[in-house]
């Protein structure tokens, strides 16, 4: 049993900065267990970029210190939405503290991998996706305004993607104590891919794109959808994490 993974993020072509952060650790020795975090900021030129990186720091860390003795109790779900919980406060602390930086927020989505499990925790509009051979799936909802009219069915899919406040979130951390975390436990098979990416990707290139890019080769995916993404205006920031299960 394996993991791999391949991941990028890229400015865009239209953004002076990057407010997209992200991480991807291995956590265990034989390479069964792992965590990926992705965030995409909000708030000014500086703002966004804080509020991601501050989110992504503070969760990697608690992951780290904490995801042996999370499994030992059988709290993985719990324990990765305490640790949200603690990037928001700490957000919020930072907006308090640092002139400039009151209306800073981010998205965050985290997936957590132990062997076949994959458990996630979510808030706002990036991404996760699970490719396999025979279909991809979102496993995530998009916690704006399209995406809350989606699930309550006055929206389809296609009118979601083109809804002109699809950029107006309606969970996100920093803008409130009180956050509602989405959570998704799946099961992974061997040759199945795990995406997460930021809407930078999602905006561009579809899902069965996505599905299609994928059946080209594992190596060189997160590669070609940036490059694809770039290619069709990169008017926001791109970051693209992919972990591939041989089990």
């Amino acid at each position: 049993m394996s993991l791999t993974f391949h991941h990028r993020s890229d400015p865009g072509l239209v953004r002076p900065n990057n407010q997209d952060a992200y991480s991807v650790d291995m956590l265990d020795p034989r390479g069964i267990a792992a965590v990926m975090i992705i965030a995409d900021g909000m708030g000014g030129y500086e703002g966004g970029e804080v509020a991601s990186r501050l989110a992504v720091e503070t969760v990697r860390a608690r992951v780290l210190t904490s995801a042996a003795n999370w499994a030992e109790k059988g709290l993985l779900g719990e324990g990765l939405i305490q640790a949200v919980d603690a990037a928001n406060r700490a957000i919020l602390q930072a907006q308090q503290e640092q002139p400039g930086l009151e209306s800073m927020g981010t998205t965050l989505t985290i997936a957590l991998i132990w062997g076949d499990r994959i458990i996630i925790s979510h808030i706002g509009d990036s991404k996760a996706f699970l490719i396999r051979s025979d279909g991809a799936v979102k496993v995530t909802t998009d916690h704006n305004v399209p995406g809350e009219l989606l699930q309550s069915g006055h929206l389809t899919e296609a009118q979601a993607a083109v809804h002109p406040q699809r950029h107006v979130l309606t969970r996100a951390l920093g803008i409130g104590e009180s956050i509602s975390v989405e959570r998704i436990d799946v099961t992974w098979q061997n040759g199945d891919i795990l995406l997460l990416c930021t809407d930078g990707l999602s905006n561009l290139v579809g899902l069965e794109e996505i599905q299609a890019i994928s059946g080209e080769g594992f190596a060189g995916l997160t590669d070609q959808l940036i490059d694809l993404a770039i290619t069709r205006g990169g008017h926001d920031n791109i970051t693209v994490l992919a972990a591939r299960w041989e089990g």
